[in-house]
């Protein structure tokens, strides 16, 4: 039986490109951290405030385009 610091040594822990495409682009346009959680068939984008939402929200396009998918992104509040 693997030891689970065994398992963790092999496991892969980087995270997905798109999120750091996501929250640099998020970064430089609105100076504002977020989180991000990338599942098969979407991107979930969690903003700090509606305001916030609604702005990526009308930059969605373009997020996509920098991540060069096509995932449905969702935007929730934290």
């Amino acid at each position: 039986m693997d030891k689970i610091s065994d398992l963790l040594a092999r496991k892969n822990l980087s995270e997905p490109p798109e999120i750091k495409i996501i929250k640099d682009f998020i970064l430089s346009k609105y100076d504002e951290d977020i989180n991000v959680q990338v599942e098969t068939n979407k991107i979930i984008i969690f903003a700090n405030n509606s305001a916030l939402a609604s702005s990526i929200r009308m930059n969605i396009p373009e997020i996509q385009r920098a991540c060069g998918n096509n995932k449905r992104i969702a935007i929730y509040l934290n």
